[in-house]
């Protein structure tokens, strides 16, 4: 086996068990739509490494997110576990949450999140609160009572959920859709979970986690596996660097 082989077969072992850090900053403002005080919808962001943008919507309504670069920890559907919902949910109350039950949760987020980006106006917005519904549904419902959004209460969590001037998380509506959908392995390859750094439990986040849906033609898998092997590509060269004879001017990486 080549050297070069051996690196692209390291990388492929490892790339269900490492992440890879992205550096992002939202832009400035980061959706052109509001709804109830909140912005919904994707976001642009920058990646700070390579400077192109990235659209990202947000799973996250515990906490907030703002304009500062921040980086966050990279995850696919073959390492969940790792994900700022998944590290709770699992280890929460002795571990209450299987990996399984994860993974559905997930699914229903990203279902959600490739039909929101489908849509626009006011059901873009009902489909961002029925994405931050499926982890926090008392939360969501709680702040659509405070604004009076009987309309939304009712699409995200089914007809008849808001009454007597208060809305009722449900099982219906958006989140129902998500829940009623038979899922299989590997339907949202092209989903990476960008979850804040170091940040295990959500509501004490300095940022937000966020769905990063790749292009189309391209899949989340290939993604870290390029970042990985590029990577070990980099390590490569420098160790090839340092161990080489020392040029004229005496330099080494």
């Amino acid at each position: 086996m080549s050297r070069k082989i051996g690196w692209l077969a390291t990388a492929t072992l490892l790339l269900g068990a490492v992440a890879f850090g992205q550096d992002l900053q939202i832009n400035d403002p980061p959706s052109n739509n509001v709804m109830d005080g909140i912005y919904v919808g994707s976001y642009s962001a920058t990646n700070l490494a390579t400077g192109g943008n990235v659209q990202i919507t947000c799973d996250d309504f515990m906490d907030n997110s703002d304009y500062n670069a921040a980086t966050y920890t990279t995850n696919t559907f073959s390492s969940l576990g790792s994900t700022l919902w998944g590290t709770y949910l699992m280890s929460k109350a002795g571990g209450s949450y299987s990996l399984s039950q994860v993974t559905q949760l997930y699914d229903e987020v990203a279902w959600l999140t490739v039909n929101m980006l489908k849509q626009s106006g006011a059901e873009q917005g009902y489909y961002s609160f029925a994405i931050w519904a499926i982890f926090d549904s008392s939360d969501v419902a709680s702040w659509l009572t405070q604004y009076g959004d009987s309309g939304a209460c009712n699409a995200v969590f089914g007809s008849g959920s808001w009454s007597g001037g208060k809305c009722t998380a449900g099982k219906g509506g958006l989140v129902g859709s998500a829940l009623g959908q038979t899922y299989t392995s590997g339907e949202f390859s092209n989903i990476l979970i960008l979850t804040p750094t170091g940040c295990t439990t959500p509501g004490t986040c300095k940022e937000q986690e966020f769905i990063e849906v790749v292009a189309e033609g391209g899949s989340a898998a290939l993604y870290l596996l390029f970042a990985l092997t590029a990577c070990f590509g980099a390590i490569f060269l420098r160790s090839r660097q340092r161990t080489s004879p020392s040029s004229s001017t005496g330099q080494t990486a």
